[in-house]
């Protein structure tokens, strides 16, 4: 990795890191002097206007009227709890009925969680949305065992050898340069044009969501949009 890489994966991932813990701190919507204000209502940003993108991986039919749209980090514990605790009865009441369809966006805050990002970004262009969400919920489950440990690429090989991923695939997927650009591309661009705070961070039918991480209020917001519809 040359020097300048080197630097724009630590210096996007720092600033993203202290943004993502400053708006974890908070409880409200409203922005103080020390933290940083919060999307608010529909948003015109053609990456949300106009998902899904082409180098989005997504669940859901096509014909579904709503999009929810989700920011996250493989080493972000509430993410792993979204995606265990949450996710399933989002995916059985709105995902397989046809309702809404979902994309998981990732926003990685630390290097592990940058390489894990490569890694199922990689597994999905290759196999399709299929693989890279099996990929992120394995990542997701598995994460104390790998995320938080200094010696995590070891970690993330093991676990990618038991889903089927070998040495050669594992490397070539985690060390590719323009996978480092598109992902470091699309992570600023969430940072600066989207605002997104923190992680997980939600976009549904257009609008930026800044209730309740419970699937009583997720699912509120979800019936109001489809109501609309």
């Amino acid at each position: 990795m040359n020097k300048l890489l080197s630097y724009l994966i630590v210096a996007i991932i720092s600033i993203s890191s202290g943004v993502a813990f400053a708006a974890d701190a908070i409880s409200t919507s409203k922005a103080t002097p020390d933290t940083p204000q919060l999307p608010q209502g529909i948003i015109s940003n053609p990456s949300i206007a106009n998902a899904p993108l082409p180098s989005d991986f997504v669940l859901g039919k096509k014909e579904a009227t709503v999009v929810m749209i989700e920011y996250a980090s493989l080493s972000c514990p509430h993410c792993a709890h979204f995606f265990s605790a949450i996710m399933p009865d989002i995916q059985k009441n709105y995902i397989d009925s046809g309702k809404i369809r979902y994309i998981l966006r990732q926003f990685p805050l630390n290097e592990p969680a940058f390489r894990g990002a490569m890694l199922v970004d990689c597994l999905g262009e290759k196999d399709g949305a299929e693989k890279y969400y099996l990929f992120n919920k394995v990542l997701f489950d598995a994460q104390s065992k790998w995320a938080f440990d200094g010696n995590w690429r070891t970690g993330l090989e093991k676990i990618s050898a038991i889903g089927g991923v070998g040495k050669e695939q594992f490397d070539t997927c985690i060390d590719n340069k323009d996978r480092e650009t598109k992902l470091l591309k699309a992570k600023k661009e969430a940072m600066d044009d989207l605002k997104v705070p923190h992680t997980p961070y939600f976009f549904i039918g257009g609008e930026a969501y800044n209730g309740d991480l419970t699937l009583p209020d997720i699912s509120k917001f979800i019936d109001a949009k489809l109501a609309k519809k």
